[in-house]
């Protein structure tokens, strides 16, 4: 074997340990932003659990809001390709009604279901926005979820039925439960819009300017929450700080980076995982325990959003 056939080896095992060693650290740095998110947004429950029992639902969401739109503004410097120009005024209708939708509504029906609902529930209830979602692309955008889908609609109803009916071996209307399926039924309306506006858009454009239209739109509460924080316990206070910066800020920089490294059913998919995390958490943090209906309800739930996450439109 020549001198040159040797070098020409040896160069091109060195190049695939670069090229492995690089596809490893590129999976780390994934299953790392993945993980990083996914324990965010589930804690996110149980810190809105313990937050919700002290502060008003409304300047409560103010504080969450209003928070992660200053952490983000104090992070996006450090992020590479985010264009936040304004957008033109022909999209300003849609944008506002998405953030309408995605933060005052969504955060302040959260919190006030979340006075009564446990952290593990609430993710569950949450975990049902593709259904409404795909009931929603039906009557505006005439998308045809197809057999599997409506069965797997029909499936999560049933679940979503029994978790906010079924209590202490009874069954009675929760209205607290109801108010976290409000805010599932908002956040399928921001899921809906911003599927329209990503046409144009990235969903991290669309994320920050929602999150600062949001936070604006609740400045009218801004004086209840001064009131209100001066008097909350040092347990609220963490779980505020947790919220701002963890699940509000960090959590939707590093999910719009799984998105960029993986298909968008595949990314949505991970989000399955979030409940039991919530429930776990909720059980290791809170001391709640979740009861055998809530875990069977759930897991009935958790199979009707798969079957509609994995159908074919028609």
């Amino acid at each position: 074997m020549s001198h040159a056939t040797c070098t020409d080896t040896t160069s091109i095992a060195r190049d695939s340990a670069v090229d492995l060693a690089a596809a490893r650290l590129a999976r780390l740095k994934l299953v790392t932003a993945a993980g990083f998110v996914l324990l965010s947004w589930a804690g996110a429950y149980v810190a809105i659990g313990i937050a919700a029992t002290e502060l008003s639902p409304a300047p409560f969401a103010l504080a969450r809001i209003g928070g992660g739109a200053l952490v983000l503004l104090v992070l996006l410097p450090f992020v590479r390709g985010v264009n936040l120009a304004l957008p033109p005024l022909r999209d300003l209708p849609a944008i506002a009604a998405m953030a309408i939708l995605a933060f005052p509504i969504y955060h302040v029906a959260l919190n006030a279901g979340q006075r009564v609902v446990s952290p593990g529930v609430a993710s569950v209830l949450i975990a049902t926005l593709p259904i409404f979602a795909a009931i929603i692309a039906r009557i505006t955008l005439g998308e045809r979820p197809g057999l599997r889908g409506w069965i797997g609609i029909a499936v999560a109803f049933g679940g979503v039925t029994l978790l906010v009916t079924a209590r202490n071996g009874h069954f009675e209307l929760e209205t607290a439960a109801l108010l976290v399926v409000v805010s599932a039924m908002s956040g399928s309306g921001y899921m809906v819009l911003q599927r329209q506006l990503t046409r144009r858009y990235t969903g991290l454009q669309l994320t920050i300017w929602g999150m600062w239209l949001g936070a604006l739109m609740l400045t009218p509460f801004a004086p209840a929450l001064a009131e209100e924080v001066g008097g909350v316990s040092n347990d609220t206070l963490l779980a505020l700080a947790y919220l701002c910066v963890l699940p509000t800020a960090l959590a939707y920089l590093l999910w719009a980076y799984v998105l960029k490294m993986l298909p968008a059913a595949r990314a949505t998919s991970l989000l399955y995982i979030v409940p039991p995390i919530a429930f776990t958490l909720a059980w290791l943090v809170a001391g709640v325990v979740p009861s055998m209906m809530d875990i069977l309800c759930s897991g009935i739930v958790i199979a009707g959003v798969a079957l509609v996450q994995t159908a074919r439109k028609a």
